[in-house]
């Protein structure tokens, strides 16, 4: 039987509990970020990979699996919703790194290859009969350790059954099928592939596996999650302070054109802790859609830790998990207005700024014993 479960999905046949049957564990609900805007967060179990001895189950390593669905795409600077272990929490920061693996082979029909640690994203050879023009070609995908593929298109090895190569796969054979309009991109056909973050160099191929030259993709090293409501705090004007457990959060300047503010803790008798100051926060800061929170150096510029606390600028954007166009900005009347519509961003004026302050901040990192629980592993199904 297997003896580990990462990268395997759970058997097509496998009994499942309904949502109506669980409301509160695996129902859906919506949970509102700071702004008021509302994200579905579920939680739920998966066994997979199980598989009876001496009249026990046994369950093999990553085969319990607890998994959340909460809104942390859409960016720890929001303080997004999400729920772990059964108390709900705001996702509000992580730290992302790009795992590379030179030089290594991928056998067909064995077990996904791992770029990393055992559990990170791994990559593995399949054979698939293309669904859009049903002919049958041999393909290299990136896995979640869940088992979910990573990418939404293969990676094909070689000429397809029906003679028709790699490239001409990938590009659809929209000459040949007189197609006016291009079919959706199935594939990758070249020996680099390459997908935001995500890439491999195929070196060579045969009937035996894959040589890979080389293959990155990126993946969560740690998040943090705050377990109290978040402390919301506008227009703090400078020499003002904001009480904060034992402690003070104290404005000392303001700068609306440099887009910055610095700011202090401060202990019960006024002695300054930690200062720093945050931002700039422009509105060039958030034209690029989603650039404010997936990049850790404009999230480090706009935030101030001191314990289990933090202080960070109150940004106002609300970035959609899906669709096109410019990063929604919120306005002060609490309106999403497109960023090419705002002609200023008020989080920082010439004598307050807001800000919000979250405590009871947990650090968590991925791919080791959980603190509150050894028993249990964080992983990231995708960034």
């Amino acid at each position: 039987m297997e003896t580990n479960a990462h990268y395997q999905l759970p058997s097509q046949d496998a009994c499942y509990v309904d949502a109506s049957e669980m409301p509160k564990l695996l129902r859906p609900k919506n949970i509102s970020n700071r702004h008021g805007i509302k994200r579905m967060v579920q939680e739920g179990f998966m066994i997979r990979q199980s598989f009876m001895q001496d009249g026990k189950m046994i369950i093999p390593p990553g085969g319990l699996m607890h998994f959340e669905n909460g809104g942390e795409y859409f960016g720890p600077l929001n303080g997004e919703p999400c729920s772990i272990a059964g108390e709900e929490a705001a996702w509000i920061d992580q730290e992302e790194a790009l795992v590379v693996r030179k030089n290594f082979f991928i056998p067909f029909g064995g077990r996904p290859v791992s770029l990393g640690e055992d559990g990170t994203m791994a990559m593995a050879p399949f054979y698939l009969t293309d669904s859009y023009f049903g002919v049958t070609a041999g393909i290299l995908k990136y896995v979640f350790a869940n088992g979910h593929p990573a990418w939404d298109k293969g990676i094909v090895l070689h000429k397809t059954a029906y003679g028709m190569s790699p490239q001409k796969v990938s590009a659809g054979y929209v000459a040949e099928e007189g197609l006016k309009t291009p079919p959706p991109l199935q594939y990758f056909g070249d020996s680099y592939s390459a997908h935001s973050a995500t890439y491999v160099v195929i070196d060579d191929y045969g009937s035996k596996g894959v040589q890979i030259k080389e293959a990155g993709a990126p993946e969560a090293v740690w998040f943090k999650a705050s377990y109290d409501p978040p402390i919301v705090a506008d227009q703090v004007k400078v020499g003002q302070s904001v009480a904060v457990k034992d402690y003070f959060v104290k404005v000392l300047s303001c700068d609306r054109a440099a887009g910055t503010a610095r700011v202090a803790w401060l202990d019960a008798q006024g002695k300054i802790l930690a200062e720093k100051t945050l931002g700039p926060l422009t509105l060039e800061t958030y034209q690029v859609k989603n650039l404010i929170h997936h990049d850790m150096a404009i999230r480090e510029r706009l935030f101030l830790d001191f314990e289990d606390c933090r202080v960070q600028l109150n940004t106002k954007y609300d970035s959609p998990l899906i669709g096109t166009g410019p990063t929604n900005i919120i306005d002060d009347d609490g309106k999403l207005t497109p960023a090419d519509r705002i002609r200023e961003i008020n989080t920082i004026r010439d004598d307050s700024v807001d800000l919000v302050v979250y405590t009871r901040v947990e650090k968590i990192f991925l791919r080791k014993p959980w603190d509150k629980d050894p028993r249990f592993v964080f992983q990231t199904h995708y960034l």
